[in-house]
């Protein structure tokens, strides 16, 4: 990797960890404030929410792509006023959809009581509001991550996210469980906390300072590129939330918390590849097409090797650690779906960077064609899957179409995943972390130390097949070293 996309991956990468530490504390004070079905339901409005963001129609990645290849500041402003008046234009027929078909929707696709319905119904108006804030802040981010600004955009985001999670939980904390305060004091933290502050520094970045009417010919390419990458963006939040759709109409609310909370822990499994492909995004823009897929394959073996060693320690301790964060009775229930969302979401790193690749070169069409074939097959192994094993049956749905996604992408944008020895190698060290963790037991002292053993032995593994990590922890390890002689010479 290049030192700039070092940096730039360490920039998303704490940008990604940081939130994550605020989730930590968060999380179980809203599941004490407002109970596992009050949890449930909020989850499942959020990722309502963030379904009707596809009225986006793909101009955030679209302008990215833009900023990434301009040099022009007048094209880049003429790029940035006509995404920015198009995606408002979206974002409120988004929000009209939303706010009329909102209370027949709630009311007929999930099971939750009439007090919380008529919550969730309360703040159809702050519901709204948010589609044309997530639709415009996606050319605000474009404009930040096409032009490489990595330690800005993710400066604003940490700021966000932690208004976005505290301020809520203090509305909790005061007015009690209703879920309309708590939405309508989430909407406004994303928009004074997160959009606006974006759109400043967007501007700013541009010198864009004066608006400018939409140009035709722009709003014709960015749709032209936006539209393929539109299905994709309506296929992925399907097949990422259809299971806790179908876990809380068919079981209920609850379940889609015990689902949800060992969910949100196993995606920081994914904070590496999307913090690598985030930062490779404007140079596999940019660059020609050999120099891209070279780079992708290069970075995919290296994120591989990084990969397996957590992804084999996020297995092993989801359970242990599920039991201290939230309780061992949540953990009891969380746990095993847990585990096979665990093994799920290293498939899901790997998969981001043909899906990058493709929509970097200017063929997001590939990515979306091949998503849509994955839906049918998609929904009928998940349906059948909750319908005889409930929970677990979300899990089993999740994997299956990971899997099927990965097939698809990697032949799509001919990658050659499936000969190369890293990748079989990795599948044995998950598959043994995912054995060991599915006979856990909390008093066993032998169950640690095989663990421990196991993430030891993946590291050793990491560093003999590697000279690059290798040189990397040795060169680290003497500047630590260097660093502590010299505090002794003092």
């Amino acid at each position: 990797m290049t030192a700039s996309l070092k940096r730039n991956s360490l920039y998303n990468l704490m940008g990604s960890l940081l939130p994550v530490v605020v989730s930590l504390v968060t999380v179980p004070l809203y599941l004490h404030l407002i109970g596992v079905d009050g949890y449930g339901v909020l989850a499942i409005v959020w990722l309502f929410l963030g379904y009707f963001g596809v009225f986006d129609l793909g101009l955030g990645m679209a302008s990215a792509n833009q900023f990434a290849k301009l040099s022009n500041h007048k094209e880049m402003a003429s790029v940035f006023w006509t995404g920015v008046w198009t995606n408002l234009v979206l974002g409120i027929i988004g929000a009209g959809a939303l706010f009329f078909l909102g209370d027949y929707l709630f009311e007929h696709l999930f099971k939750m009581s009439n007090e919380m319905h008529a919550s969730v119904v309360g703040a159809l108006p702050w519901l709204a509001l948010a589609v044309p804030v997530i639709t415009v802040s996606g050319i605000f981010s474009g404009v930040i991550d096409g032009r490489q600004k990595f330690l800005m955009l993710n400066a604003l985001g940490v700021a966000g996210t932690f208004f976005l999670q505290v301020l809520p939980l203090l509305t909790a904390y005061l007015h009690g469980p209703n879920l309309t305060w708590i939405i309508a004091v989430t909407v406004l933290s994303r928009l004074l906390f997160g959009a606006l502050p974006m759109g400043v520094v967007a501007i700013r970045i541009l010198g864009a300072v004066k608006p400018e009417l939409p140009q035709w010919h722009w709003v014709k390419k960015l749709l032209g590129y936006g539209g393929w990458t539109t299905i994709s963006s309506m296929v992925v939040p399907i097949t990422g939330a259809m299971d806790k759709f179908m876990l809380g109409s068919m079981v209920g609310p609850a379940a889609v918390t015990f689902f949800a909370i060992p969910e949100r822990l196993a995606r920081q499994g994914a904070i590496v590849p999307g913090a690598v492909t985030r930062a490779l995004f404007p140079k596999l823009s940019a660059g020609n097409e050999y120099d891209a897929r070279d780079t992708t394959l290069r970075s995919l073996d290296l994120l591989i090797l990084i990969q397996t060693p957590l992804i084999c320690a996020l297995i092993l301790i989801l359970q242990p650690f599920l039991g201290i964060w939230v309780g061992w009775s949540v953990a009891e229930k969380s746990g095993p779906v847990g585990l096979i969302i665990a093994a799920t979401i290293w498939i899901v790193g790997l998969n981001y960077f043909p899906s990058m690749l493709l929509q970097a070169r200017g063929r997001p069409d590939i990515a979306a064609k091949l998503r849509i074939l994955e839906l049918l097959p998609y929904f009928l192994v998940l349906w059948t899957a909750i319908h005889y094993l409930g929970l677990i049956g979300g899990g089993i749905g999740l994997l299956f179409v990971s899997v099927l996604d990965m097939i698809f992408l990697f032949f799509g944008a001919g990658l050659p995943l499936f000969r190369n020895k890293i990748f079989w190698q990795s599948v044995a060290w998950i598959f043994i972390a995912e054995f060991l963790a599915w006979s856990f037991s909390k008093a066993e002292l032998a169950w640690y130390f095989f663990s421990i053993l196991l993430i030891i032995l993946s590291i050793i593994w990491v560093g003999y097949i590697s000279q690059v990590l290798r040189d990397t922890i040795f060169t680290w390890l003497g500047k630590i070293a260097g660093n502590k002689f010299k505090e002794v010479q003092k």
